[in-house]
């Protein structure tokens, strides 16, 4: 089996949605968890993102009142980052900051990075939409993580969202649909079963059209 490149990688899954790849996950790899959860959905419905984990973890602090662990979130993300990869934030539930907006987005971008993924607030939502930046998240907010709020606590370590487990490049894929999380482990061959499953699905597709019965659809190596 050839393996794939990263852009391969993410071209293929971004082409892919979420219902293929945990249908993948479930049958395949006895994997029942990989869905983010209802709330983290994209600024508007066309938006979409694929890519490995480049991961965060805040956690409320009213003691803070500088920036300086945003500005070395900043700092690492440009030293850090590169194409293809999606920046995800744990905010450990915090409901009363943002902790990413349109400069931030900006920085990416110049990275080739297209999308990123917070469990929580997003600042600067429009300006985000304008720049045809991918963004994930739960709600948009206009207070700063920062100044009493929230601390950096963690870059690159292992993060929890909705008790799923996301690891520094585990692949991340995210349409209006959901977000999942694909273990980098078994990422190529998701890859791989994910074309086949959505050949199939053009079969099927195809054989409807035609009128043809459940029994033909399935005997010509279709799917339902």
């Amino acid at each position: 089996m050839k393996h794939p490149s990263l852009e391969e990688l993410c071209r293929g899954l971004k082409a892919s949605y979420p219902a293929a790849l945990t249908d993948i996950m479930d049958t395949e790899f006895k994997l029942h968890n990989q869905w983010l959860g209802p709330d983290i959905r994209p600024l508007v419905p066309e938006m979409r993102v694929a890519g490995p984990a480049f991961t965060m973890r805040w956690v409320s602090d009213p003691q803070i009142v500088e920036d300086a662990d945003y500005e070395e979130m900043a700092r690492r993300l440009v030293d850090e980052l590169k194409p293809c990869v999606v920046p995800v934030i744990d905010t450990s539930k915090c409901k009363n900051a943002g902790y990413w907006g349109e400069l931030m987005c900006t920085i990416c971008a110049e990275h080739g990075v297209e999308g990123a993924i917070i469990d929580g607030g997003v600042r600067d939502p429009y300006y985000i939409y304008k720049a045809g930046f991918n963004m994930f998240a739960v709600f948009p907010c206009p207070l700063e993580a920062n100044f009493n709020r929230s601390r950096l606590e963690s870059i690159q370590k292992p993060i929890f969202i909705n008790d799923v487990q996301i690891r520094p490049g585990d692949f991340l894929m995210g349409d209006f649909g959901g977000v999942v999380v694909i273990p980098h482990e078994i990422v190529t061959d998701v890859y791989y079963k994910a074309a086949e499953l959505m050949e199939k699905e053009s079969t099927t597709r195809k054989l409807i059209r035609e009128g043809a019965s459940v029994k033909e659809m399935l005997k010509a190596g279709g799917r339902l």
